[in-house]
Protein backbone atom coordinates (compact mmCIF):
# COMPACT_ATOMS: atom_id res chain seq x y z
CA UNK A 1 0.00 0.00 0.00
CA UNK A 2 1.38 3.40 -0.91
CA UNK A 3 1.97 6.04 1.73
CA UNK A 4 -0.64 8.74 2.22
CA UNK A 5 -1.18 11.79 4.40
CA UNK A 6 -4.05 12.32 6.85
CA UNK A 7 -5.51 15.71 7.74
CA UNK A 8 -8.40 17.24 9.66
CA UNK A 9 -10.04 19.80 7.39
CA UNK A 10 -13.43 21.55 7.69
CA UNK A 11 -14.39 19.09 10.40
CA UNK A 12 -13.77 15.86 8.51
CA UNK A 13 -10.86 13.43 8.12
CA UNK A 14 -9.14 13.86 4.75
CA UNK A 15 -6.72 11.26 3.36
CA UNK A 16 -4.45 12.43 0.54
CA UNK A 17 -1.85 10.96 -1.81
CA UNK A 18 -0.38 14.46 -2.02
CA UNK A 19 1.11 16.37 0.91
CA UNK A 20 -1.05 19.42 1.75
CA UNK A 21 1.17 21.78 3.77
CA UNK A 22 -0.44 23.89 6.51
CA UNK A 23 -3.48 21.65 7.02
CA UNK A 24 -4.06 20.32 10.51
CA UNK A 25 -2.84 16.73 11.01
CA UNK A 26 -5.54 14.09 11.32
CA UNK A 27 -5.76 10.79 13.17
CA UNK A 28 -4.30 8.03 10.94
CA UNK A 29 -6.42 5.48 12.81
CA UNK A 30 -9.68 7.29 12.07
CA UNK A 31 -11.72 6.24 9.04
CA UNK A 32 -11.38 8.68 6.16
CA UNK A 33 -14.40 10.82 5.29
CA UNK A 34 -12.86 11.87 1.98
CA UNK A 35 -9.87 10.93 -0.18
CA UNK A 36 -7.63 12.87 -2.56
CA UNK A 37 -6.17 10.50 -5.14
CA UNK A 38 -3.57 11.08 -7.84
CA UNK A 39 -4.86 9.04 -10.77
CA UNK A 40 -5.92 9.29 -14.43
CA UNK A 41 -9.46 10.47 -15.25
CA UNK A 42 -11.33 9.04 -18.24
CA UNK A 43 -11.32 11.47 -21.15
CA UNK A 44 -15.07 11.24 -21.76
CA UNK A 45 -16.04 11.53 -18.12
CA UNK A 46 -19.28 13.51 -17.73
CA UNK A 47 -19.52 13.91 -21.51
CA UNK A 48 -23.27 14.42 -21.31
CA UNK A 49 -23.28 16.59 -18.17
CA UNK A 50 -23.95 20.32 -17.91
CA UNK A 51 -20.97 21.83 -19.74
CA UNK A 52 -19.19 25.15 -19.15
CA UNK A 53 -15.85 26.49 -20.38
CA UNK A 54 -13.62 24.53 -18.01
CA UNK A 55 -15.97 22.39 -15.93
CA UNK A 56 -18.82 19.92 -16.24
CA UNK A 57 -21.18 18.78 -13.52
CA UNK A 58 -24.14 16.60 -12.73
CA UNK A 59 -25.66 15.69 -9.35
CA UNK A 60 -22.91 13.96 -7.38
CA UNK A 61 -19.96 14.68 -9.70
CA UNK A 62 -17.98 17.67 -10.97
CA UNK A 63 -15.08 17.67 -13.42
CA UNK A 64 -12.87 20.78 -13.41
CA UNK A 65 -9.95 21.56 -15.72
CA UNK A 66 -7.26 23.95 -14.50
CA UNK A 67 -5.46 24.42 -17.83
CA UNK A 68 -1.77 23.53 -17.63
CA UNK A 69 -2.09 22.24 -14.06
CA UNK A 70 -4.58 19.39 -13.60
CA UNK A 71 -8.04 17.97 -13.98
CA UNK A 72 -10.13 17.33 -10.87
CA UNK A 73 -13.03 14.92 -10.53
CA UNK A 74 -14.96 15.62 -7.33
CA UNK A 75 -17.44 12.87 -6.53
CA UNK A 76 -20.15 12.33 -3.93
CA UNK A 77 -18.47 14.43 -1.24
CA UNK A 78 -15.99 11.61 -0.67
CA UNK A 79 -13.34 11.70 -3.41
CA UNK A 80 -11.21 14.19 -5.32
CA UNK A 81 -9.32 12.50 -8.15
CA UNK A 82 -6.43 14.60 -9.46
CA UNK A 83 -4.83 14.07 -12.87
CA UNK A 84 -1.65 16.09 -13.09
CA UNK A 85 -0.72 17.76 -16.39
CA UNK A 86 2.90 17.63 -17.62
CA UNK A 87 5.18 20.05 -15.79
CA UNK A 88 2.68 20.98 -13.08
CA UNK A 89 4.28 21.31 -9.65
CA UNK A 90 2.91 20.02 -6.36
CA UNK A 91 2.38 23.63 -5.21
CA UNK A 92 0.20 24.37 -8.24
CA UNK A 93 -1.86 21.23 -7.63
CA UNK A 94 -2.31 22.06 -3.95
CA UNK A 95 -3.60 25.57 -4.75
CA UNK A 96 -6.30 24.15 -7.05
CA UNK A 97 -7.22 21.32 -4.68
CA UNK A 98 -7.54 23.57 -1.62
CA UNK A 99 -9.57 26.14 -3.56
CA UNK A 100 -11.84 24.77 -6.27
CA UNK A 101 -11.60 21.10 -5.31
CA UNK A 102 -12.42 21.50 -1.64
CA UNK A 103 -15.23 24.00 -2.34
CA UNK A 104 -16.94 21.49 -4.65
CA UNK A 105 -16.41 18.75 -2.06
CA UNK A 106 -17.94 20.95 0.66
CA UNK A 107 -21.03 21.58 -1.48
CA UNK A 108 -21.48 17.87 -2.00
CA UNK A 109 -21.21 17.38 1.78
CA UNK A 110 -23.86 20.11 2.27
CA UNK A 111 -21.39 22.58 3.73
CA UNK A 112 -21.72 26.04 2.18
CA UNK A 113 -18.28 27.36 1.11
CA UNK A 114 -18.51 31.07 1.84
CA UNK A 115 -15.79 33.16 0.18
CA UNK A 116 -15.05 34.79 3.54
CA UNK A 117 -12.23 35.08 6.01
CA UNK A 118 -13.31 34.64 9.62
CA UNK A 119 -12.27 35.16 13.22
CA UNK A 120 -13.48 33.76 16.53
CA UNK A 121 -15.34 36.46 18.45
CA UNK A 122 -16.53 36.36 22.07
CA UNK A 123 -20.08 35.45 21.04
CA UNK A 124 -19.28 33.44 17.93
CA UNK A 125 -17.55 33.62 14.57
CA UNK A 126 -17.41 36.84 12.54
CA UNK A 127 -17.17 36.37 8.76
CA UNK A 128 -15.84 39.04 6.38
CA UNK A 129 -17.04 39.07 2.77
CA UNK A 130 -16.38 41.57 -0.03
CA UNK A 131 -15.36 42.02 -3.64
CA UNK A 132 -11.89 41.10 -4.84
CA UNK A 133 -9.61 43.98 -3.92
CA UNK A 134 -11.80 45.19 -1.06
CA UNK A 135 -9.06 44.26 1.41
CA UNK A 136 -10.38 41.14 3.15
CA UNK A 137 -6.97 39.50 3.51
CA UNK A 138 -5.35 42.72 4.69
CA UNK A 139 -8.13 43.25 7.23
CA UNK A 140 -7.69 39.67 8.45
CA UNK A 141 -3.96 40.32 8.80
CA UNK A 142 -4.73 43.43 10.86
CA UNK A 143 -7.15 41.50 13.06
CA UNK A 144 -4.62 38.71 13.65
CA UNK A 145 -1.91 41.29 14.43
CA UNK A 146 -4.31 42.88 16.95
CA UNK A 147 -4.64 39.55 18.76
CA UNK A 148 -7.73 38.02 17.16
CA UNK A 149 -8.03 34.29 16.54
CA UNK A 150 -8.53 33.06 12.98
CA UNK A 151 -10.90 30.38 11.71
CA UNK A 152 -10.29 30.67 7.96
CA UNK A 153 -8.44 33.00 5.62
CA UNK A 154 -10.32 32.61 2.34
CA UNK A 155 -13.18 30.10 2.48
CA UNK A 156 -15.19 29.52 5.64
CA UNK A 157 -17.46 26.48 5.74
CA UNK A 158 -21.00 27.22 6.96
CA UNK A 159 -23.80 24.85 7.92
CA UNK A 160 -27.30 26.01 8.79
CA UNK A 161 -30.00 24.17 10.73
CA UNK A 162 -32.86 24.97 13.07
CA UNK A 163 -30.35 26.03 15.72
CA UNK A 164 -28.72 28.66 13.50
CA UNK A 165 -25.53 28.96 11.44
CA UNK A 166 -22.22 27.31 12.31
CA UNK A 167 -18.79 28.29 10.98
CA UNK A 168 -16.36 25.46 10.24
CA UNK A 169 -12.62 26.35 10.30
CA UNK A 170 -10.07 25.63 7.57
CA UNK A 171 -6.31 25.64 8.39
CA UNK A 172 -3.96 27.85 10.47
CA UNK A 173 -2.34 30.00 7.79
CA UNK A 174 -3.24 33.11 5.83
CA UNK A 175 -2.63 33.47 2.09
CA UNK A 176 -1.47 37.04 1.46
CA UNK A 177 -0.46 38.94 -1.65
CA UNK A 178 2.83 40.86 -1.64
CA UNK A 179 1.09 44.23 -1.25
CA UNK A 180 -0.84 42.97 1.79
CA UNK A 181 2.39 41.71 3.36
CA UNK A 182 3.94 45.15 2.85
CA UNK A 183 0.95 46.92 4.43
CA UNK A 184 1.21 44.59 7.42
CA UNK A 185 4.96 45.12 7.74
CA UNK A 186 5.64 41.46 6.93
CA UNK A 187 7.18 41.79 3.46
CA UNK A 188 10.47 40.38 4.79
CA UNK A 189 8.78 37.61 6.83
CA UNK A 190 10.98 34.49 6.82
CA UNK A 191 8.00 32.28 7.73
CA UNK A 192 6.16 32.80 4.46
CA UNK A 193 5.95 30.15 1.73
CA UNK A 194 4.91 30.95 -1.84
CA UNK A 195 1.51 29.52 -2.75
CA UNK A 196 2.50 28.93 -6.38
CA UNK A 197 5.59 29.72 -8.39
CA UNK A 198 3.65 31.90 -10.86
CA UNK A 199 1.86 34.21 -8.39
CA UNK A 200 3.13 36.59 -5.71
CA UNK A 201 0.98 35.13 -2.95
CA UNK A 202 2.30 33.50 0.22
CA UNK A 203 1.23 31.26 3.08
CA UNK A 204 1.84 32.99 6.41
CA UNK A 205 1.28 31.00 9.64
CA UNK A 206 -0.95 32.54 12.32
CA UNK A 207 -0.25 32.44 16.08
CA UNK A 208 -3.89 31.91 17.12
CA UNK A 209 -6.25 29.50 15.39
CA UNK A 210 -9.64 28.17 16.50
CA UNK A 211 -9.90 24.60 15.19
CA UNK A 212 -13.46 23.75 16.28
CA UNK A 213 -16.79 24.76 14.71
CA UNK A 214 -18.58 27.62 16.41
CA UNK A 215 -21.85 29.55 15.94
CA UNK A 216 -21.80 32.43 13.45
CA UNK A 217 -22.36 35.70 15.28
CA UNK A 218 -22.17 38.18 12.42
CA UNK A 219 -21.11 38.89 8.84
CA UNK A 220 -19.14 41.98 7.81
CA UNK A 221 -19.58 43.22 4.23
CA UNK A 222 -16.34 45.03 3.44
CA UNK A 223 -16.67 47.83 0.88
CA UNK A 224 -14.43 50.54 -0.58
CA UNK A 225 -15.46 54.19 -0.96
CA UNK A 226 -13.88 57.50 -1.92
CA UNK A 227 -14.46 59.22 1.42
CA UNK A 228 -11.90 59.97 4.12
CA UNK A 229 -13.26 58.00 7.08
CA UNK A 230 -14.18 54.42 7.91
CA UNK A 231 -17.96 54.01 7.81
CA UNK A 232 -20.31 51.50 9.43
CA UNK A 233 -23.97 50.73 8.75
CA UNK A 234 -26.37 47.87 9.28
CA UNK A 235 -27.29 45.87 6.18
CA UNK A 236 -31.06 45.76 5.73
CA UNK A 237 -32.62 42.30 5.70
CA UNK A 238 -33.91 42.91 2.17
CA UNK A 239 -30.31 43.23 0.91
CA UNK A 240 -28.67 40.44 2.89
CA UNK A 241 -29.59 37.44 0.76
CA UNK A 242 -28.30 39.02 -2.45
CA UNK A 243 -25.05 40.07 -0.77
CA UNK A 244 -24.42 36.67 0.82
CA UNK A 245 -25.34 34.70 -2.32
CA UNK A 246 -22.77 36.68 -4.29
CA UNK A 247 -19.98 35.40 -2.05
CA UNK A 248 -20.59 31.68 -2.11
CA UNK A 249 -17.27 30.36 -3.42
CA UNK A 250 -17.67 28.77 -6.86
CA UNK A 251 -21.40 29.48 -6.64
CA UNK A 252 -21.94 28.51 -10.28
CA UNK A 253 -21.19 24.90 -9.37
CA UNK A 254 -24.45 24.71 -7.43
CA UNK A 255 -26.55 24.62 -10.59
CA UNK A 256 -24.57 21.84 -12.23
CA UNK A 257 -24.54 19.77 -9.03
CA UNK A 258 -28.31 20.12 -8.65
CA UNK A 259 -27.85 22.04 -5.40
CA UNK A 260 -29.29 25.45 -6.28
CA UNK A 261 -32.29 25.10 -3.98
CA UNK A 262 -30.17 23.89 -1.08
CA UNK A 263 -27.71 26.75 -1.62
CA UNK A 264 -30.46 29.37 -1.74
CA UNK A 265 -32.18 28.01 1.35
CA UNK A 266 -28.85 27.98 3.21
CA UNK A 267 -28.11 31.59 2.28
CA UNK A 268 -31.60 32.72 3.35
CA UNK A 269 -31.25 30.92 6.68
CA UNK A 270 -27.80 32.47 7.22
CA UNK A 271 -29.16 35.94 6.44
CA UNK A 272 -31.95 35.52 8.98
CA UNK A 273 -29.82 34.08 11.77
CA UNK A 274 -26.94 36.58 12.10
CA UNK A 275 -26.20 40.27 12.38
CA UNK A 276 -24.78 41.88 9.24
CA UNK A 277 -22.90 45.15 8.99
CA UNK A 278 -21.26 46.96 6.07
CA UNK A 279 -17.92 48.57 6.85
CA UNK A 280 -16.62 51.06 4.29
CA UNK A 281 -12.88 51.36 3.79
CA UNK A 282 -11.50 54.61 2.34
CA UNK A 283 -9.72 53.85 -0.94
CA UNK A 284 -6.69 55.74 0.35
CA UNK A 285 -5.17 56.01 3.80
CA UNK A 286 -6.93 53.34 5.90
CA UNK A 287 -4.31 51.17 7.61
CA UNK A 288 -4.89 47.49 8.48
CA UNK A 289 -4.72 48.48 12.15
CA UNK A 290 -7.41 51.13 11.78
CA UNK A 291 -9.70 48.75 9.91
CA UNK A 292 -9.13 46.06 12.53
CA UNK A 293 -9.94 48.58 15.28
CA UNK A 294 -13.24 49.39 13.55
CA UNK A 295 -14.28 45.73 13.61
CA UNK A 296 -13.01 45.12 17.14
CA UNK A 297 -14.71 48.26 18.41
CA UNK A 298 -18.04 47.59 16.71
CA UNK A 299 -18.35 44.08 18.11
CA UNK A 300 -16.72 44.82 21.46
CA UNK A 301 -14.16 42.08 20.97
CA UNK A 302 -11.52 41.31 23.56
CA UNK A 303 -8.60 39.89 21.55
CA UNK A 304 -6.03 37.79 23.39
CA UNK A 305 -2.90 39.86 22.95
CA UNK A 306 -0.55 37.02 23.76
CA UNK A 307 0.64 34.14 21.60
CA UNK A 308 -1.35 30.94 21.87
CA UNK A 309 0.26 27.99 23.63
Amino acid sequence: MSAYHVYRHYGFTLRSDLALPHLLPGDPAAPADADIRLAPIAGDRLAEAMHFRNWRAEPGELLFHAFGICRLLVANGTTITVEREPGATDAALVSIILGTGISALLMQRRILPMHACSIAGDGGAILVIGRSGAGKSTLLGGLVAAGCTMLADDVTGVTVDAGGATAIPAFPAMRLWTDSLALLGRDADDGRIQVREDIEKYYVPVPRFHADPMPVRAVVLLQVHNGATITRREVAMANRVEALARYVHRKNFLRGLGLQRWGFDSVVALARSVDMIAIGRPAMGATPGAMADAVIGHFGLAPALQPSG
